[in-house]
């Protein structure tokens, strides 16, 4: 999979909120302003059904409160965690690799100010949504074409409706990735209030649209888990 620059394509407003959770041993909350203070239940429920797609978790030298939380995370959502930043005293103690082996996506000091929350988690969140200014090049001769959103494959360009291609373009952008429903929810900007099935409804509707070219088989569900995009190497 190849990136290719591009034109600067128009940025979709994404609506999940962002929840601030501190733990006991924190001795100070988020600097966060705009984060949603939260309790650990009520972050894991929001993340679950896509309320949320982002949490500031703040702790102190103790992380076993912390790095639990995240192992509760990491399993009902089939291991992909990358939306959590964890905010430690010291971002070079043990407990800091031990919350970072737990599943936390990234580190900030305690003090962190407000700037560079926000450009951590711009960073965290393009990578979840990844913006389609470029291209995906999936294969040699299969292209995503994101200022156009088409799928070019060889000399035919395939139309696909805006909710389709943003799916395809998550997928193929980490060909043999699994990703839960809770990224793909956010890589399509569906709203919280959208049914819990969306997700499911929009990759049927992208297999129909790829069937006629024999590429549906290349959505996958891992059950449980998610979904991801097989190379074509893959399927041999």
């Amino acid at each position: 999979m190849a990136l290719i620059s591009g034109p600067p394509a128009q940025i979709v407003p994404i609506k999940h909120s962002v929840l601030s959770l501190q733990f006991a041993s924190a001795p100070t909350p988020c600097q966060d302003r705009n984060s949603q203070p939260v309790d650990a239940d009520e972050a894991l429920r929001r993340l679950k059904v896509g309320d949320a797609w982002a949490v500031l978790a703040v702790s102190g030298e103790d992380v076993h409160e912390l790095t639990n939380w995240l192992m509760r995370l990491r399993h009902p959502l089939g291991g992909q965690t990358s939306r959590v930043i964890a905010f430690l005293p010291d971002c070079a103690s043990p407990g800091a690799m031990a919350a970072l082996n737990a599943g936390a996506d990234a580190l900030l000091p305690i003090d962190s100010p407000p700037q560079l929350i926000r450009a951590q988690l711009a960073r965290l969140r393009e990578r979840l949504a990844p913006q389609t200014g470029d291209r995906v090049q999936l294969e040699p001769l299969l292209e995503l074409d994101g200022q156009t959103r088409t799928l070019r494959i060889q000399d035919h360009c395939l139309s696909l409706p805006s909710q389709q291609f943003l799916l395809l373009w998550a997928l193929g952008a980490r060909p043999g990735d699994i990703l839960s429903p809770q990224e793909l929810r956010l890589a399509m900007d569906i709203p919280a209030r959208a049914h819990a099935d969306t997700v499911h409804t929009a990759v049927a509707r992208l297999r129909r649209h790829l069937r006629p070219h024999d590429l549906h088989q290349r959505v996958q569900t891992v059950h449980g888990a998610g979904y991801r995009w097989a190379t074509e190497k893959s399927m041999q």
